[in-house]
This record gives structure tokens, C-alpha cells and sequence, in this order.
């Protein structure tokens, strides 16, 4: 914590230096995963860009870390989409993109990825400066992303990144709309991700195979955001501002004894316990983990927004009820009223310099 008195000092050059200090600092918006509960974090973007500007996010933040429905969110944010656009593609699709349920799940997974890969690719290259699909490396102002996925080809965790060091040289190549449908594939729900993309700098073919959703190990990407500034990015500690936005938390609990507790507990096609238990407890283990961090380091400032759903309401990641939709988008707006001067004094007072 700031603590020292600049003697012999004006005030307005106290504050400017205090300003100074405050621009330094190394600023990383986290997105959690969540499915079409993604309304939440872009619903308080956008009403945070109603005070900064539509599309500016990314000029005040220096990395920007997002997982499944969060690294769509990251992904468009660093393209400069406003806000309100990825909330209405929300908002307007959700029958599109979790509509029609398979019930051969013996064979398929429960929805088909096309028209949610559609939906993506079109609201990219509509706010992308040529006909070409974005890449990875044409992220605006040079904010750095983090974009957590699994590759089953190579069975381990993979998080894609832009360029921001030199030993980067891979990722940089890969369309924005594939690395969004990489780290959305949600398994059960949607297909592990395939695909193959042309590097810009040549005429060679790359192979995009067989990831599936970075929420199986990083549906809080925090985490990862806070390493990656740390090590490869040399930043201390102290000087980080992390700003981690959630998608909703519903606390598993299960009072009543069971002799058996059966697959279908777990698997049951209307609930999908399984895979939101797994995804909401690693996001759990994650903020705690980073609370600590910012309970012995005062200088690093860690502050998540999230909410808690109980029996009265409760929003599945493939919810499709507009009611229900409406209502979560209405309590990010309720948040924002209590937590969005802090958010806009601490995050965006000022722009972050184009490196």
C-alpha cells in the first residue's frame, strides 16, 4: 500500500504523480466460463462501457484472460466489439445455439457447434477491418489475451496467447472465431473442435484438432492471467490490478442420503450436474487461491464480481428460458450499481499506453 508524503510538494503535483503511479500498474480483466451465462459479465461490460466509451475496454486493461463463453468475450472485447453487441448476440440466440437438443447421446453430443461457430465468425468479421477472418495477432492496441484450451491430440492443457514475447510465433496464426469455438467446446455439450487455418505468412497449413473447453482446468482463468504476469510478462506482484468477472454461482449441495448415487444423478439431460460441478469448483478453488494472494500482499489489488444463484433462481449454461435471461442480465445491472464506481476509479480512469 501507497503510504509515503511527497514533502515539498504542490498538491496538483502530488496528484500527478499519484496519477502516474496509478497508470503503471499492470491491469488484467479475467472472464469466467458459463455458457449462455456469459450474459452476466457482458452485461456489466456493457454498462461499464456506457461510462468509458462503447469498444473501449481493451484500452485499459494490459492482459485479458478468458475461458469458454469468457474467451469469446475476451476474444471480441480485444477486437474492440462493444459490449452490448456480444450481450444482444446473447440474448437473441440462445434457442439458436442450445435450441434443439439431441437425444442420441449415445452418439452425438447434445447440440450441434455450427451455428454457434456461424454467430461468432460473422460478429468477427463484421468489426474487422478487412474480409478476412482476425487472428489471434490482430488483437486491438495490443492487448495481450489468454485463451485457455485442452488438446486431446496432445493430452494436455494449451492456452492460446498473443505474440507479447518473442517465442510466441505459433498462436498468432490462428483465427479468433476457431479459438473461440476451442475454448467454448464444452464436452457433452457441443463436439471437440476441429479445423485446419493458413499461417499469414505463408501459403502452410496448420492442423486445429480435437480441443475441447478450457473450462475442464481453468474455467477461472485468474489465475493463469496472474502467472503469465509474473514470469513471462516480469511484472511484481504488487503491481497488479485484476479485475475477475463470473458468470454465476450455484452451491452444490445434497442433504438427503443416497445407497446409490446413480449416473443418471449426474448426467441427467436436463441438469448436466457433472460438468457444472466440475467448472464451479475449479472456479472456486481459484478465487480463494487469488483472495489469499491479496490478503498477504495489500498492493495487489484482486476484486471479483460474481453472483450466487440459490433454489429461486438458478441459470443453466444452456438456458434458453428469455425470462430467466432478462432476469440475469437485470442482476448484472443491479451489481454495476454497487460495484461500478469502483470498478470504473480503480480499472479505467485512465487508458493503458500502446506498448
Amino acid at each position: 500500500m501507497i503510504t509515503f508524503f511527497l514533502t515539498g510538494t504542490t498538491v496538483e503535483t502530488q496528484n500527478l504523480i499519484m496519477k502516474k503511479i496509478v497508470e503503471s500498474k499492470f491491469k488484467i480483466l479475467s472472464i469466467d466460463g458459463g455458457g449462455i451465462k456469459g450474459i452476466f459479465p457482458a452485461k456489466f461490460l456493457a454498462s461499464l462501457e456506457e461510462e468509458i466509451g462503447e469498444g473501449q475496454t481493451h484500452k485499459h486493461f494490459d492482459l485479458i484472460c478468458g475461458t469458454s463463453t469468457g474467451g469469446i468475450i475476451a476474444l471480441a472485447l480485444s477486437l474492440g466489439i462493444p459490449a452490448k453487441e456480444i450481450l444482444k448476440l446473447y440474448q437473441d440466440n440462445a434457442k439458436t445455439i442450445f435450441g434443439s437438443g439431441n437425444w442420441n447421446i449415445v452418439k452425438k453430443p447434445f447440440y450441434n457447434n455450427k451455428p454457434l461457430e456461424k454467430l461468432i465468425r460473422d460478429i468477427f468479421k463484421k468489426y474487422h477491418d478487412t474480409d478476412e477472418d482476425p487472428r489471434i495477432n490482430d488483437a486491438l492496441n495490443k492487448v495481450k489475451l489468454l485463451i485457455p484450451t485442452y488438446s486431446l491430440v496432445d493430452g494436455g492443457t494449451q492456452v492460446l496467447k498473443t505474440p507479447h514475447t518473442s517465442d510466441l510465433i505459433l498462436d498468432k496464426h490462428i483465427p479468433m472465431y476457431m479459438a473461440a469455438m476451442a475454448t467454448s467446446a464444452a464436452p457433452t455439450y457441443f463436439n471437440a473442435y476441429s479445423n485446419r487455418f493458413k499461417r499469414i505468412d505463408s501459403d502452410t497449413i496448420e492442423d486445429f484438432s480435437n480441443k475441447v473447453d478450457g473450462g475442464v482446468y481453468a474455467n477461472n482463468p485468474s489465475m493463469l492471467g496472474i502467472i503469465e504476469a509474473t514470469t513471462r510478462l516480469e511484472q511484481k506482484l504488487d503491481n497488479i490490478q485484476l479485475l475477475s468477472l463470473g458468470t454465476g454461482q450455484y452451491k452444490y449441495e445434497e442433504a438427503k442420503t443416497k445407497k446409490m448415487w446413480s449416473v443418471m444423478y449426474w448426467v441427467w439431460l436436463k441438469k448436466k450436474r457433472i460438468f457444472e460441478l466440475f467448472m464451479q469448483s475449479q472456479a472456486q478453488l481459484v478465487h480463494n487461491s487469488v483472495n489469499i494472494l491479496h490478503q498477504f500482499n495489500d498492493d495487489f489489488l484482486y476484486k471479483r464480481i460474481d453472483l450466487e444463484f440459490n433454489h429461486n433462481f438458478k441459470v443453466k449454461m444452456d438456458e434458453t428460458n428469455p425470462n430467466k435471461l432478462k432476469m440475469l442480465s437485470q442482476k448484472a445491472v443491479r451489481i454495476f450499481q454497487t460495484e461500478g464506481k469502483y470498478v470504473l476509479d480503480t480499472f479505467c480512469s485512465s487508458s493503458v499506453p500502446v506498448a
